[in-house]
């Protein structure tokens, strides 16, 4: 009978350290954001007209933007699927006037290359328009 006893206290034992390891288990995404030629040439758009920002879109505001409030964003629809190896999305925010199309390419493990195709001013009356079905990340 102690040679059972001993059996489940190993397993019961073994079990509570498994659920302490997965409780503590953080996964880290590392992203490498690409600005292209044309997101360089969109950074204002005086083509658009007076109801549009004509406010530059400069890389520091851009690495801010996505730093505080994309990247958690981009990680979490990773990992809900969400997110594809090739598929792109948009990121759009009203609050911070921008939107921007981007192109996820997996590299391998959590290593994400992701471009940028563009940049728009995102505005209530001037909206960014999106495809059919594409998915699109809110941040307020």
């Amino acid at each position: 009978m102690s040679l059972i006893t001993e059996i489940v206290r190993k397993h019961l034992i073994l079990e509570k350290r498994i659920a302490q390891i997965t409780t503590k288990i953080d996964v880290t995404f590392n992203f490498e954001f690409h600005k292209g030629g044309h997101a360089d040439s969109r950074e204002t758009r005086p083509d658009q007209g007076e109801n549009y920002n004509q406010r530059l879109i400069d890389n520091s505001e851009l690495k801010y933007f996505i730093d505080n409030f994309v990247k958690r964003k981009i990680a979490e629809n990773i990992i809900d699927g969400e997110i594809k190896d090739g598929v792109p999305f948009v990121v759009k925010s009203v609050k911070w006037e921008l939107s921007f199309p981007l192109y996820p390419k997996h590299i391998g493990g959590t290593y994400w290359r992701i471009d940028i195709g563009t940049l728009w001013r995102e505005s209530e009356n001037n909206p960014f328009y999106v495809g059919k079905n594409q998915l699109v990340i809110w941040v307020d």
